[in-house]
């Protein structure tokens, strides 16, 4: 046990805590931009500000591992509730009435027959 070591370890300790909370924090970071990768254009001399969209961040904004989740959870509901209404809801059409062996009810001749007179 050399005194040496002692301070090599801790330092070793401090660096790994330091590493640890600065990757913390730029995952906070990166968890906050939803902005863009894209370059934000300057103004041409002398014209005045011009409106980009840092100025008016828009008022809800969902990162897309958030939307598609919404997304999907959205559909499973939809597709769920219209077979919980099939299933539980909506009435069973009755049974065809059975067929009349006799067929009394027909007509002489069809109605859309052409006329052979």
């Amino acid at each position: 046990n050399h005194p040496g070591d002692r301070r090599v370890i801790m330092a070793i300790l401090l660096g790994l805590a330091r590493s640890r909370q600065a990757a913390a924090a730029g995952r906070r970071a990166a968890a906050r931009n939803y902005g863009t990768s894209l370059p934000i254009p300057n103004p041409p001399p002398g014209t005045g500000a011009v409106f980009h969209s840092r100025m008016q961040p828009p008022k809800y904004s969902l990162s897309n591992p958030k939307w598609f989740g919404i997304f999907f959870a959205m559909n499973v509901g939809v597709y769920s509730g219209h077979y919980f209404y099939l299933r539980f809801l909506m009435r069973q059409n009755p049974p065809n009435p059975p067929r009349d062996p006799e067929n009394t009810g027909a007509p002489e001749k069809h109605m859309h027959a052409v006329d052979d007179e």
